[in-house]
C-alpha cells in the first residue's frame, strides 16, 4: 500500500492536519450537493456526513495540539530531519 502521510519514508506526503482539513472540506461539498434532497436516505447520509466532519475536525484539533507540544520543545527539521520524539 502506498504511504499517504509525510514521513522520512515519504517526504512528499501530506501533513496529517492538512489532509484532515481537506477531507472535511470535501465531505462538506458532497453533503451540500444533496442538501435539497429530503428523502429519508439523503437525510441519513447528511446526518452521517455531519458526524464524519465533526470527527475529522476533532482529529485535526488533536493533531495540531500534538504539533504545538512538539514545536514548543524541539524545532521542526522536516520529514528528512532528526525525529523530535521516538528517537
Amino acid at each position: 500500500m502506498n504511504k499517504v502521510l509525510m514521513s522520512v519514508d515519504n517526504p512528499n506526503g501530506f501533513k496529517l492536519e492538512e489532509l484532515l482539513k481537506q477531507l472535511q472540506i470535501e465531505v462538506e461539498e458532497k453533503t451540500a450537493r444533496v442538501a435539497n434532497d429530503s428523502s429519508e436516505l439523503a437525510e441519513s447520509v447528511k446526518c452521517n456526513n455531519r458526524q464524519i466532519v465533526l470527527l475529522l475536525s476533532n482529529a485535526e484539533r488533536l493533531q495540531r495540539a500534538s504539533f504545538k507540544l512538539m514545536a514548543a520543545k524541539y524545532p521542526d527539521t522536516g520529514p528528512s530531519g532528526t525525529p523530535r520524539i521516538g528517537k
